[in-house]
């Protein structure tokens, strides 16, 4: 059985701490396995973000619906739904009161012009 070690997040900065260093980090305990997955899903959200940005200048081009920012939506949402199970108590009352996985998953996108 693979021990657990704690690791600190910072989603913001895409990245893994072994020591906390930041008020943002969040605190997970995991196996080696589940915390290489945790790093390989910073690492798409980083390639994500980095798409979506080169797009962002295109003045006519709503994100409301771009293929890129949907992928940059459910890669956070999957990054923070791992972090909050292999989270401590702490970390998940952290994730639970900014309420992030409920807002993500519903965006108020039911009003006249914002049809797929």
């Amino acid at each position: 059985m693979s021990s657990k070690k704690t690791i600190y997040v910072s989603v913001s900065n895409k990245s893994l701490d072994t020591e906390a260093s930041m008020n943002e980090q969040l605190e997970v305990r995991g196996t080696e396995e589940e915390l290489e997955k945790l790093h390989r899903m910073l690492e798409r959200l980083q390639r994500d973000d980095e798409v979506t940005q080169f797009r962002a200048p295109i003045p006519y081009k709503s994100a409301d619906h771009d293929q890129a920012t949907d992928k940059f939506n459910d890669d956070l949402i999957k990054l923070y739904q791992v972090i909050y199970l292999l989270g401590t108590d702490k970390t998940k009352a952290h994730i639970h009161d900014m309420n992030i996985l409920n807002k993500l998953e519903d965006t108020d996108y039911e009003y006249p012009g914002y049809e797929r």
